[in-house]
């Protein structure tokens, strides 16, 4: 029987029409359950539940219908001998298409499991999910002035949930930045996939506000953020369009009630709400980060028009100690920590700047830790984190665990301004675990793409440790092809220090070479200062470094360099006169710089002990552990493999924390 003589039986025998009254019922109840789901508190699976078990019941009532209504048309068949019909080719066809469709349904339920519950089909686990993105508010004004009031509502929200610590919020600042920088065939980004598929927050915040009388509306709902099924739509909130935060309070109040207990004491990341225009000129300021001068000036406008804006106040302090400008950094810093009755949230992250401020990088730690807790997904927060972990306390085994926190499968370098730090903190500490296999595939291509100089440090130590010396030469050569000169003396310099490292003595000289014989070369004297030093040639060395003290007095790396070249020409005197210049440089914020000066002195006259003293010096005060200081720095070759070098001063910071 062929498949036009198998349907028109099916038809004759009215299969088709007891199937479509399988369907059609479905698709009632289907309906039914959709509408009664929430009113009777069902579980919000249920809709999917019973789709899984009408798949089920298909192919079985398919059989049903050959069972009890097509097998007496077979027998009546058998009774009349003079109809002509092949009663077992009919059969065959039949259960042929059952068999089919049986395997199609077994497929969709297969699907409709994997991607609504996971492979452990686990609703504990999907539950157990406490991340909450907080989407901006739409402007449904017609107003574009008043889009900042969208900004404003969740930034709102997000204080109040973090304070709470009721879940982990994504941020909108967060979804805009990872929707500016995923790869996206089709040229723009579908929002829902987005929190899906790289965030997959347990619920979703979002709404919209509008005028209408002469008073702003503004509105809100919950949604799961797996299913996309609204939870909850909060009653519109009525105020004065001049009082939008008298909206938005009413509003988080809900959304904070929703999570907790209602009616209990909520606490705020702000104590009071701020005026508005301080909140204005506050967005403003970050939307200008990248602008010093915009930047600080609207940070000063959002601290003068509400001077209990305590956001603003860690943005100075922030802004000015990675500009390294720790006296008004902590200036700032005691001014704000003055006022009392600061939140959790506030005096964990005012702990943070005290004791980084003090180098108790320990204690800084700590504290950074609790906000990464918290902001673990912002791009800002997790390089933070991996930056103190690395080069504050010296732990380069927990940075990967970090760095794996955000994907960068689908990431375009070039719109992502932080993400070629957090590839060099990566590399950095590949580095001293040892895995320069890793290194080399990872950071090779990221350096194809990104310009940034630092980058490559890390890829030059794997190369000269690894003893891949051929491959070091020809990546600096290709690069040599169309970078500038200033930029490939500053990389002949780290790669001669790096082969000193390795012991790779005659290795390393081949690269300070390139300084000192290059005849048409604009070095300047403090590389080819360098390059002499490093080299070991030490007259040269002193005549170029004379110079520069005399111009940079406070100059401590050229105090050292000129000292440690009287002391390996004979010039005993005129070195110890010099490296006691040091102790007239103390200062506060130094965080152990002269006492690591001294180390470097002292290691390189051949007294161990007090370098080792003076390097605890350093440390203790929080010196920090870079691409360039303590095992990386050529000073301590002799010292760096020794147990007390490893104890005392790589492991002083985890011996407190651990």
């Amino acid at each position: 029987m062929n498949l036009k003589g198998f349907v028109t039986e099916c038809h004759k025998k009215e299969v088709f029409k007891m199937l479509s009254i399988y369907v059609v019922s479905s698709w009632v109840i289907l309906q039914v359950l959709a509408l009664i789901t929430e009113p009777l508190n069902l579980p919000q699976r249920s809709v999917t539940y019973l789709i899984i078990i009408l798949l089920v019941g298909f192919p079985i009532y398919i059989y049903y219908i050959w069972k009890f209504r097509l097998l007496r048309y077979e027998i009546e068949q058998t009774e009349d001998p003079n109809t002509p019909y092949n009663k077992s080719a009919f059969q065959k066809m039949y259960f042929s298409s059952l068999f089919v469709i049986g395997l199609l349904s077994g497929i969709a339920i297969t699907l409709i499991i994997k991607n609504n519950f996971g492979s452990s089909f686990s609703l504990e686990e999907i539950n157990s999910n406490d991340r909450v993105a907080v989407l901006e508010f739409t402007n449904n004004t017609n107003d574009e002035k008043l889009d900042i009031i969208g900004k404003i509502t969740a930034n709102w929200i997000i204080h109040g949930i973090t304070e709470k610590e009721v879940g982990q919020v994504i941020s909108p600042k967060l979804v805009n930045e990872y929707a500016s920088i995923v790869k996206s065939q089709a040229g723009a980004v579908d929002l829902t996939n987005l929190l899906k598929n790289y965030f997959k927050p347990g619920k979703v915040i979002e709404g919209d506000f509008y005028k209408e009388n002469n008073k702003l509306l503004l509105q809100g709902s919950i949604k799961d953020g797996l299913t996309d099924k609204t939870l909850i739509s909060f009653e519109t909130i009525t105020c004065d369009p001049n009082s939008p935060l008298d909206c938005v309070e009413v509003l988080k109040q809900k959304i904070l009630g929703y999570f907790v207990v209602e009616g209990d004491d909520v606490k705020y990341y702000e104590k009071t709400p701020p005026k508005f225009d301080a909140l204005v000129y506050n967005q403003n300021a970050l939307d200008n980060f990248e602008n010093d001068e915009i930047f600080l000036d609207y940070l000063d406008k959002a601290i003068k028009s509400d001077s209990n804006f305590f956001e603003p106040n860690t943005h100075k302090i922030a802004y000015y100690y990675n500009k390294s400008q720790f006296k008004i950094a902590d200036s700032l810093r005691l001014l704000l920590d003055s006022k009392t009755n600061l939140s959790k949230r506030q005096e964990n992250v005012m702990l943070f700047y005290e004791a980084i401020l003090k180098g108790k990088n320990d204690k800084a730690y700590r504290a950074h830790k609790k906000e990464y807790s918290i902001a673990y997904k912002d791009m800002s927060t997790n390089m933070s984190n991996m930056t103190i972990a690395l080069q504050k306390v010296n732990l380069p085994e927990e940075i990967e665990a970090i760095f794996n926190e955000i994907s960068m499968d689908d990431v375009i370098l070039e719109n992502c301004a932080r993400c070629g730090y957090r590839y060099y903190l990566k590399g950095l500490a590949d580095v001293e675990l040892g895995n320069y296999s890793e290194v080399i595939k990872t950071i090779v291509p990221v350096t194809n793409i990104l310009e940034n100089i630092i980058i490559k440090r890390p890829l030059i130590m794997a190369y000269a440790r690894s003893g891949k010396l051929n491959e070091l030469e020809k990546y600096l050569s290709d690069y040599a092809l169309t970078a500038p000169t200033q930029s490939m003396d500053y990389l002949n310099i780290f790669s001669g220090i790096q082969l000193i490292n390795a012991n790779q003595t005659e290795e390393a000289n081949k690269y300070f070479n390139k300084i000192i014989t290059n005849e048409n070369s604009t070095s300047s004297n403090t590389d080819l200062a360098q390059a002499y030093y490093y080299k070991g040639d030490y007259v040269n060395a002193q005549r170029i470094y004379e110079n520069l003290h005399k111009n940079q007095p406070t100059n401590t790396e050229y105090i050292v360099h000129l000292a440690v070249s009287y002391f390996n020409n004979g010039n005993f005197e005129d070195a110890k006169t010099h490296i006691e210049k040091l102790e007239n440089l103390r200062a506060d914020y130094q965080f152990g710089l002269v006492d690591y000066n001294w180390a470097q002195y002292y290691v390189t006259i051949g007294d161990k002990d007090n370098a080792m003293e003076y390097l605890l010096k350093s440390v203790s005060q929080g010196f920090d552990f870079l691409s360039t200081t303590f095992q990386n720095d050529p000073h301590f070759r002799t010292i760096k493999d020794s147990p007390e070098f490893n104890d005392r001063i790589m492991n002083y910071w985890k011996n407190k924390i651990l």
